[in-house]
């Protein structure tokens, strides 16, 4: 089936705004060359919003997904990309350091009811619920945010020194890569 092109010319504007957030320089460092949009993208039938395609430079994005996560969606999956291709940068293991030493992350973003997308009133380290499921979907959720709503992130970090650190590392990192991009 085709994607519907009322639904696409409604969406584009919106992608197109948080896409040139990013410069082309830094789209190449991720190797990021192809976006591929589709409507109803399922993953272990779960809904998802994208699917970033390392291998084949590509991001998918369904443009059907819930339009209350739609944008940060968006930066969430390129998070994937920029992780994906530097796997050295970002070590999860050093990120989940960062957690209390009681948290255990999940064995698998799909294999876990831990889905909410919906922002915590109280962090504790965690954004989201989603944030809880593994460390690469938790530093994604992070970086979503980061490119979405700095305010936000600015008010949970003066009571949340595990996010604030998260945080920390997340921009110390993506520093690496491109100096410019937060």
């Amino acid at each position: 089936d085709k994607v519907n092109i009322n639904n696409l010319n409604l969406k584009f504007p919106l992608i197109e705004r948080n896409l040139n957030l990013y410069t082309s320089n830094f789209l190449n460092k991720i190797k990021l060359k192809y976006i591929v949009f589709c409507e109803n993208l399922f993953v272990s039938e779960i809904n998802t919003g994208g699917i970033p395609d390392n291998k084949n430079r590509t991001l998918i994005l369904d443009i059907n997904f819930n339009q209350k996560y739609f944008k940060r969606m968006i930066h969430h999956e390129i998070f994937h990309m920029i992780q994906n291709s530097h796997r050295n940068v970002f070590n999860e293991n050093e990120f989940s350091s960062l957690n209390e030493a009681s948290f255990n992350y999940g064995e698998c973003s799909t294999c876990s009811d831990r889905l909410n997308l919906d922002l915590y009133e109280n962090t504790t380290g965690f954004l989201t619920e989603y944030s809880k499921s593994i460390p690469s979907e938790d530093m994604a959720e992070i970086f979503s945010f980061l490119m979405t709503d700095k305010n936000i992130i600015k008010e949970k970090i003066k009571n949340d020194k595990i996010l604030s650190k998260k945080i920390n590392f997340i921009k110390f990192n993506l520093a690496k890569i491109d100096k410019g991009i937060l």
